[in-house]
Formats: structure tokens, sequence, C-alpha cells
């Protein structure tokens, strides 16, 4: 099992000349933004990219300058962070233990997240790590994740935050939130991701709805 503290803290360590390095995490409203930013890789180009690098760093970047960091350590920890906070906390380890390219890849950490519904075939709900000797997880999503499960949402955030007006009224009638009062620039992106993730797998809401509509 994780520490309990992982599931409170939103932001991320970096392991950098033996300290942990911490990058805050975006506010839910920028972490929408590298959602997007990243689902569309045409417009990450290497000058928005290094904008959005020194922008997500922040004191960071400061505190890798003090460590005596180069350019090249840097930039792999901004890509890091971009990763884990624009597409999965999975793939940024992947892309900070050089299993992955980002460069190479296109989409970075879609073939490498071990984690995702499907990893293991159509009936893996995906999940925990993966015991190498066994094959098996160390612990399961819902079975209504596998992606044989004909109910399970298995869309991209592209098409999912396509359905923007679905989840802004979704959050308004199931947690009471509105997110046009100035939240998402006071809460941390992961607090609205979980929020999103739990609306798309909820036969009830109006995101679910319109990304898995009725068949009949």
């Amino acid at each position: 099992m994780q520490e309990f503290d992982e599931f409170l803290d939103p932001d991320l360590y970096l392991p950098v000349r033996g300290q942990l390095v911490r990058v805050v995490s975006p506010s839910a409203w920028d972490g929408l933004r590298l959602r997007r930013l990243l689902a569309d890789l045409d417009a990450l180009t290497p000058e928005v990219e290094r904008v959005e690098v020194r922008r997500l760093l922040g004191a960071a970047w400061d505190e890798l300058d003090r460590l005596g960091a180069d350019s090249t350590i840097i930039g792999l920890a901004g890509r890091a962070a971009l990763l884990h906070f624009g597409k999965s906390p999975d793939a940024a380890a992947a892309f900070w233990n050089g299993e992955i390219d980002l460069d190479a890849d296109g989409e970075p950490g879609v073939s490498v997240d071990d984690s995702s519904p499907g990893y293991l075939g159509p009936d893996d709900p995906g999940g925990g790590p993966i015991d190498p000797a066994s094959g098996l997880r160390a612990w399961f999503n819902p079975p209504e994740m596998a992606p044989v499960n004909a109910l399970a949402p298995t869309l991209s955030w592209r098409e999912v935050l396509a359905c923007w007006r679905d989840i802004e009224l979704d959050m308004h009638s199931v947690f009471g939130v509105d997110v046009n009062s100035g939240v998402l620039h006071e809460r941390p992106w992961r607090w609205l991701e979980a929020r999103i993730r739990d609306l798309a797998s909820s036969p009830t809401t109006r995101l679910y709805r319109a990304i898995l509509p009725p068949t009949v």
C-alpha cells in the first residue's frame, strides 16, 4: 500500500543530487490548460515548452539552480513535471527513469502507462504495479473499468474535455461547485481531476451520457 501522505499531497517531488526538489501542483485551472496542451502535441513547440516549464517549475527552478543543476537536468525536471500534471504520474516516472523518450513517442506515456485499464488485456481494469514474476497487479481498479466492459468509458482527455459544458453542470449539481466562482484558481489540479474521473464513471451524470451515449 502507498503512504497515506501520498494521497494528500498534490505536489511532485523529484530526486536531484540527493535531495527532493518540490514542484508545487498547478491550480485546477492551469491543470486543465496543461491537459489540453498535451492533448494537441502540435501546439507543444520548443518555445511553448520552455515557457510552460519555467512557469510550472516556479520556485523549483531556483532550487535546482542552487543545487548546481545544469540545463539538461532542469529540462528533464521540467518535462517530467509537464508529464506528471499534464498526462499522468506514471508517464512522468517512466520519462524520469529513462523508460520513454518524449520526442520519439509522439504521445508521451501512452505505451508505458501500465496502470491503465486494458494494459494486461481487455479484461484488465488497470490499477497498481505489476509483479514481473506473477504478472499480477498489486491491486486492481473496479472491474467495470476493464475495456471488455462496454459500460466503461475509455476516452481520451481530449474527448472528455470537449464536453466541458457537461462537466460544468455536473460539478454544480453533483458536488455543489460553481467552476466559475474562482475555485479553479484556488484548488490544485488533482482535486479537479479526481472529480472529473468520478463524473465520467457515474452513469447518472451528464458527462457519462455525453461520452457514452445509450445504444438504444
